[in-house]
């Protein structure tokens, strides 16, 4: 399998259609278009954890979730983190390519993840900000006391974790509480908090999501009327590397790929 051969496939899979205006995902490291690849390594950001642990163990391709180069390199300063992390990749001849909101809003993607990974069994919507699916939207069907809600959602996170990852994740659940009963879950994994409006809009009484500034839950949960449940942003986005994983195979059978979250996941 050749590099743009995998990165052909993943745009199909995760296209760019669906990311929202200003991402910045996409292919960043590319020292050479028919590079074979040998290992693949999926994570949720390209750290310098990452990267050591992508040399050490013969690695020649990273496919990460968030992306390495957010604002365009004016230049190649290695006081940049950025640009440090770029010329590392391409010393080792390392490729490394991003897919951040589209796989956010692809179904199966991130919230889908993120349903599965928490417990969460209900009828599930798409959340469009315009015309991407950002979030979702998760009638369980029946009103929940709100603090069995979290503490099913800390068990069944802490479980995946431990079965996908073998790792033992902190999984430090804050939350606002209006009083209300957990029935309509508006769901976004990641830093999700400027949904907050659209996910009342939905009807939603629960907004579940990574996480978010201090002042932007206290008026969602204020202002809005919901209760805000915050997992990390972190927790709550990882979820979704096997499933990448597991595209992949889809289309390459034979392909070395392995997913890693490392000191990320608080061991």
């Amino acid at each position: 399998m050749k590099f743009k051969e995998l990165i052909g496939y993943l745009d199909e899979q995760f296209p760019k259609s669906l990311s929202m205006p200003g991402d910045n995902d996409g292919v960043e490291v590319c020292v050479d278009w028919n590079l074979e690849i040998g290992r693949i390594l999926i994570v949720l950001d390209v750290t310098f954890e990452v990267i050591d642990y992508a040399v050490t163990h013969g690695y020649n391709c990273i496919i990460s979730h968030h992306s390495i180069i957010n604002e365009p390199l004016q230049k190649l300063d290695l006081r940049n983190s950025a640009a440090k992390k770029a010329v590392m990749l391409a010393r080792r001849d390392i490729c490394s390519a991003s897919f951040h909101t589209r796989l956010d809003s692809v179904e199966g993607g991130v919230n889908e993840c993120l349903i599965g990974a928490a417990g969460i069994a209900g009828d599930a919507k798409p959340l469009y900000f315009g015309e991407s699916p950002i979030g979702r939207v998760v009638d369980l069907g029946m009103e929940t006391e709100l603090q069995d809600f979290i503490s099913g959602i800390k068990k069944s996170l802490k479980k995946f974790y431990k079965t996908e990852f073998a790792v033992g994740a902190n999984i430090n659940i804050s939350y606002a509480g209006t009083g209300k009963k957990a029935r309509k879950i508006g769901i976004v994994g990641g830093s999700g908090m400027s949904f907050a409006k659209l996910i009342a809009e939905s009807g939603a009484d629960t907004f579940f999501t990574g996480e978010g500034k201090y002042h932007d839950i206290l008026e969602a949960h204020e202002f809005l009327g919901l209760n805000i449940i915050t997992a990390g942003h972190f927790e709550t986005e990882a979820v979704v590397l096997p499933f990448v994983k597991g595209k992949i195979l889809e289309k390459f059978p034979g392909a070395n790929a392995d997913c890693f979250v490392g000191a990320q996941a608080g061991n």
